[in-house]
């Protein structure tokens, strides 16, 4: 009889044990929400991209617009001697 009375109180704490888990709310088969999502910061690649490029535009632009800046500052006498060149050769090439 001793023998069972040490089962059963052995079942009776494994029993309470188990009661105190269940009503905890704790779940094993409960999937748990990772702390770090994997695309948590893909708005800073976004935001990198966008300047990225935005960067490379506006120096392309500001490349350009400095170039036909630089040929509407020469001098307007040079710009009319090459001009007269360039149509003395064509006529010499037709």
């Amino acid at each position: 009889q001793n023998r069972t009375s040490g089962i059963e109180t052995e079942i009776q704490c494994v029993l309470k044990i188990l009661e105190q888990d269940l009503h905890a709310g704790k779940n094993a088969t409960k999937e748990k929400t990772p702390k770090y999502k994997p695309y948590d910061n893909a708005y800073f690649f976004i935001l990198f991209v966008m300047l990225f490029y935005s960067f490379l535009a506006l120096t392309v632009f500001f490349g350009y617009v400095r170039s036909k800046k630089a040929i509407s500052k020469k001098d307007p006498y040079q710009e009319f001697i090459e001009d007269k060149d360039r149509s003395k050769n064509m006529a010499k090439n037709s």
